[in-house]
């Protein structure tokens, strides 16, 4: 199974990008080809195996598995459910 990585360095304290990125639905608040996004069957999106479904600009729509979350090493990971897709 492939597996894809990204890092990048933030000039800003990791307090401020981790509060942003930790929230796994708040991509439309900080990603400007995020349209709208929701977590669905009404659980949180910081519940580790919750599901985000969101749609991008263009209308593509993706849906991702929270996979971890850990506040203590400020890090995530998910996997795609249903990758692009018009």
């Amino acid at each position: 199974m492939a597996k894809a990585y990204a890092s990048a360095v933030l000039d800003a304290p990791i307090e401020t990008v981790w509060k942003m990125v930790r929230d796994f639905n708040g991509l439309p608040n900080w990603h400007p080809a995020i349209a709208r996004s929701e977590i669905e069957d009404g659980l949180s999106g910081s519940d580790v195996g919750c599901i985000r479904s969101f749609y991008l600009t263009d209308g593509a729509h993706v849906r991702e598995q929270l996979l971890s979350l850990s506040d203590s090493d400020h890090a995530l990971t998910y996997s795609f459910v249903k990758p692009l897709s018009p």
